[in-house]
């Protein structure tokens, strides 16, 4: 690489590097006021560092948040990849998921691109635009806040998360950066594998189910174009594909039916939704058709109106993408192509039960690959006038964004007096935590920032950082993988209002529960009867009380 080239790739690489990892990095940092968290780190992360320190059996793994309970209907390779790195390197498991990891996937996945760019292109050009594109594309949710309230801020607002964000989600980053490797590895070798690409293909195949199952869905079509064109790699698709759902199916005995086939739920709320798109009008429109039962076609157009809406918003530059389907016709092209598509039709159809907007992850993948053929096409036609302004356009969203992961103080901290309490709790022998459950309006009493975890989300923070199961924490992920919290939210609500002594200590005893940890208003709201219920406090400072149950 000429001096030149190597200048600018140098500063391209570090400035998509700094767009990748500032949404995360900050995060998880102990200091003299406690650990800060932004964005989405104070659920996702805290969540991801609650299983991570629960993880002793791979193949059978302690539900960290549900007490008795063992981890289903989840892909959870990331998280005992960080478990086993953080035993092997001695380096806490917090610092892997916040810094080391966010930085290590990032520059694999830039560099990547770059070599994936460089191929598909045949030119220094290409890679350095896939780079951006794969680290900045984003969607028109800023032209729209732009337009409304003069902020440059939107990347969710058509429901998507966009390529500035993959280091919030690790599982998904680490997924697109196999994904990416595997795209290069059969780019690269159009007609012929050799055993070391062949094998890691094998190993790409079999952890992505497990890693992110969304990925597998693209990887195995792409791989099974790639095997209709060359049929002597049909064995390995079909040997991969049985481990991949053993693997699989060890994780997620139940996890087809968390899909529930609702159409159209997400372009429906994507006009109904004050914090979406939201077009009243358009909504209370539909609300009367479907009411007098009426399906003609104002009703039609209105169902694809929001359609369109939802795909521009979502794709944005990434539309210009299906010229190069017309243009340029060949086996990797249809797969990305054909693999979009079906990613895009499954949230269409389906949400999944507990947490309905969990399947927009599908589109995720579709977003991504939709920046190869869009790389292309700017490249190979030589859009000198297009490119620099799509470049350009890229950076302005990022202005909106990023700043949000650069103030202080953060939106949300674990305090330095309830982490002392905490990892007091961690030297303790291990037993099950009693929490009060969460208070969806507990935040509303905070006027500034940073707002404390347990009042900012519904979390897995005292699981995390005390690395004790607790009985019922994270209500959101419990959703997710089809656990009844309800019931259980329920009976920790009712011991919590003393109203029936003999019950209340047979739900300590019953539940096994050995500890009982309040936070702020809690010590003193909740009166707890210690000598009837056999409790005895064995911690508390300012903000922090923690009783032991005992038998």
């Amino acid at each position: 690489m000429a001096k030149k080239k190597r200048l600018i790739f140098i500063l391209v690489f570090s400035i998509c590097l700094l767009v990748q990892v500032i949404p995360v990095i900050r995060s998880g940092v102990t200091t003299s006021s406690g650990i800060s968290f932004w964005g989405s780190n104070g659920h996702d992360g805290v969540w991801h560092l609650a299983l991570i320190n629960h993880i002793n059996n791979p193949l059978s793994i302690k539900m960290p948040i549900f007490s008795g309970e063992v981890l289903k209907n989840y892909h959870p390779f990331f998280d005992i990849l960080i478990a086993f790195l953080s035993r092997l390197t001695y380096i806490s498991p917090s610092f892997w998921l916040f810094q080391l990891f966010p930085l290590l996937s990032a520059s694999l996945f830039i560099f990547l691109s770059f070599r994936l760019g460089q191929i598909l292109t045949k030119s220094f050009s290409g890679g350095i635009l896939l780079m951006i594109l794969n680290c900045a594309n984003n969607s028109f949710g800023w032209l729209i806040t732009l337009f409304r309230s003069g902020s440059l801020n939107g990347e969710s607002l058509f429901w998507a998360m966009q390529s500035p964000s993959n280091q919030l989600n690790p599982p998904f980053a680490l997924s697109i950066l196999l994904l990416t490797l595997l795209i290069y590895i059969l780019a690269k070798n159009t007609n012929k594998l050799n055993k070391a690409s062949q094998s890691t293909i094998f190993l790409i195949l079999v952890l992505l189910p497990v890693i992110k199952v969304y990925s597998a869905l693209p990887a195995f079509f792409i791989f099974l174009i790639y095997c209709l064109k060359n049929r002597r790699y049909f064995l390995n698709l079909f040997i991969s594909l049985f481990i991949a759902f053993l693997l699989f199916a060890q994780h997620n005995p139940l996890s087809s039916s968390l899909l529930v086939f609702k159409p159209f739920w997400f372009t429906n709320s994507l006009i109904e939704s004050p914090d979406r798109f939201f077009l009243p009008q358009i909504a209370n429109m539909r609300y009367s058709l479907e009411a007098t039962g009426l399906v003609g076609p104002r009703l039609f157009l209105i169902y694809l109106f929001s359609l369109i809406v939802f795909l521009a918003g979502n794709l944005a530059w990434r539309i210009l993408s299906f010229i190069d389907w017309v243009k340029n016709k060949n086996w990797l092209n249809f797969s990305l192509f054909a693999s979009s598509l079906i990613l895009i039709l499954v949230p269409t159809l389906f949400i999944q039960s507990g947490t309905s907007w969990n399947t927009i992850q599908f589109i995720y993948y579709a977003l991504f690959l939709l920046n190869l053929p869009l790389c292309h096409f700017l490249i190979v036609t030589k859009q000198k006038i297009l490119t620099p302004i799509i470049v350009v356009s890229l950076f302005f969203p990022l202005l909106g964004s990023l700043p949000s992961f650069l103030g202080s103080p953060a939106p949300a901290n674990l305090s330095t007096p309830e982490l002392e309490a905490l990892s007091f709790l961690s030297t303790q022998p291990p037993g099950v935590v009693l929490t009060y459950p969460y208070d969806k309006y507990e935040k509303f009493k905070f006027t500034k920032t940073p707002i404390p975890l347990y009042a900012y989300e519904t979390t897995s923070y005292v699981s995390a950082y005390s690395k004790q199961i607790t009985y019922l924490e994270d209500e959101m992920n419990l959703a997710n993988s089809g656990f009844d919290w309800q019931s259980r939210r329920q009976n920790s609500l009712d011991f919590f209002k003393q109203l029936d002594i003999f019950k209340d200590r047979g739900f300590l005893v019953n539940n096994q529960i050995d500890y009982i940890y309040l936070v702020d208003d809690q010590k003193e709201n909740l009166n707890l009867n210690k000598l009837d219920l056999s409790l005895k406090k064995i911690f508390e400072n300012r903000q922090s009380l923690i009783y032991r149950v005992q038998r």
